[in-house]
């Protein structure tokens, strides 16, 4: 039995893919495998205290494996928290009263450092995972180049000081090398924990996710679920929609979710003539009613540039949805055009002749639809397993190289497996 700790800057009811990922990682590992716990800052609702726990979570009858720390509010950052783990007394006295084996970090800014400082001080392995473009996030508000290469210099440091770096895309592999990291990568992939039972009736699935988007049935839906921040280029799915609709083309496009930008989005929606034919309906955090959000969607665009192994794609893949990516992209990685998924470049006009070509033919946009959810779906159960077994390789190494120290031999472990480590030096 392995005893592992998810930490993370964000947990539900935060919806970031890091966020559902980490999540997720301690439900199922606590579930199939042994103790898990996610830990991150507790995020409180309006009119609760920092010391409350969040409702609506999504996730609020399982909450026996995650731990909370304070957090203060942030204001260029919400619904983001700053998180202070390290004056929170009771949440100190907690994380002291568990065996930690290994600790798995998801970002490497507050929550990785005390991840670090844990790992060191018990002596286990540390593995970090390297999910987001970071130097993106910094240029949108540092403005000196000297000042996003400190920062990028600092990431590096982190994954550098990890025993085990992972990340959830192949294609990200070339990124944590731009940003100077040398060392050795795993590819362990994202997981959904959507997706349409064979027991369910689809048609009746769609039709209670169109009443949570307030959408009727004469016109195909076409859905985002994310962020709304402008650095998703979500400015150009907004123009791209006024294209569509200046085609002629029927459509009622849906957004769902919140950030920092969501206010501008709605005024540039209102600006360009289109509240007519999209709604911001804000975030459905009951992952049930997400469910049927994604079911009643004819198509999910998702023209990002900035996600890595967006999981929002894949949960979409689930209810055998196809998504419009742009094509280059990240987290378009292994998608092949009119197969698993479309593609389009990086413009308002061609997203646009991209969507209206796909809601033209139907035949073509199931059939996707189902190659999408054979091909870029699973499980967060099957995931689980596959991390539980790299755990317990990466403890092995770990004890056996602790042994090698203090005896001051090189030996091999005996029966020990090559790893599926990724050396792109």
């Amino acid at each position: 039995m392995i005893i592992t700790g998810q930490f993370n800057d964000s947990l539900p009811p935060i919806m970031d893919g890091v966020a559902v990922a980490a999540y997720n990682y301690a439900y199922w590992l606590n579930k199939k495998h042994g103790p898990s716990f996610a830990v991150g800052p507790l995020v409180p609702q309006r009119g609760e205290t920092a010391g409350a726990q969040p409702k609506d979570s999504g996730f609020s009858s399982e909450q026996a494996n995650v731990l909370r720390y304070r957090s203060l509010r942030t204001v260029i950052a919400d619904p983001y928290r700053l998180g202070v783990p390290r004056v929170d007394r009771s949440f100190n006295k907690t994380i002291e009263l568990i065996p930690f084996d290994l600790i798995h970090a998801h970002c490497p800014f507050i929550s990785g450092n005390y991840a670090y400082t844990l790992a060191k001080k018990r002596n286990i392995p540390l593995v970090a995972t390297f999910h987001s473009k970071y130097r993106d996030d910094f240029a949108s508000w540092m403005r000196l180049d000297l000042l996003i290469d400190q920062a990028i210099s600092l990431i590096v440091r982190f994954y550098e000081q990890a025993d085990s770096v992972w990340v959830p895309n192949e294609a990200i592999i070339e990124t944590l090398r731009s940003y100077g990291y040398k060392g050795p990568v795993e590819y362990v992939p994202n997981g959904s924990d959507i997706s349409l039972e064979s027991s369910e009736n689809a048609e009746k699935v769609a039709a209670q996710g169109r009443e949570i988007l307030q959408a009727d049935t004469e016109s195909p839906v076409l859905l985002y679920v994310g962020q709304h921040r402008w650095i998703k280029n979500l400015r150009m799915l907004i123009d791209s929609l006024k294209i569509l609709r200046n085609s002629g083309t029927a459509f009622q496009m849906r957004f769902v979710g919140t950030g920092e930008d969501a206010e501008e989005m709605q005024q540039y929606v209102l600006k360009n003539g289109l509240s007519e034919y999209i709604r911001f309906i804000g975030p459905v955090y009951e992952r049930a009613q997400l469910k049927t959000a994604y079911a009643a969607a004819a198509l999910f665009l998702f023209p990002s540039l900035y996600d890595n192994a967006s999981l929002a794609t894949r949960e979409a893949a689930g209810l055998s949805v196809p998504t419009l990516f742009v094509r280059g992209a990240t987290t378009a990685n292994g998608i092949e055009d009119g197969h698993n998924g479309f593609l389009a470049d990086n413009d308002a006009a061609s997203y646009a002749a991209k969507i209206k070509s796909v809601l033209e033919n139907t035949e073509l946009r199931k059939h996707t639809g189902e190659e999408a959810r054979h091909s870029l779906y699973l499980s967060w159960e099957k995931i689980s397993s596959i991390v539980y077994e790299k755990y317990s390789e990466i403890l092995d190494e770990y004890k056996y190289r602790q042994i090698r120290n203090i005896t001051g031999t090189q030996r091999t472990r005996p029966g020990k497996k090559p790893r599926t480590a990724i050396n792109n030096n």
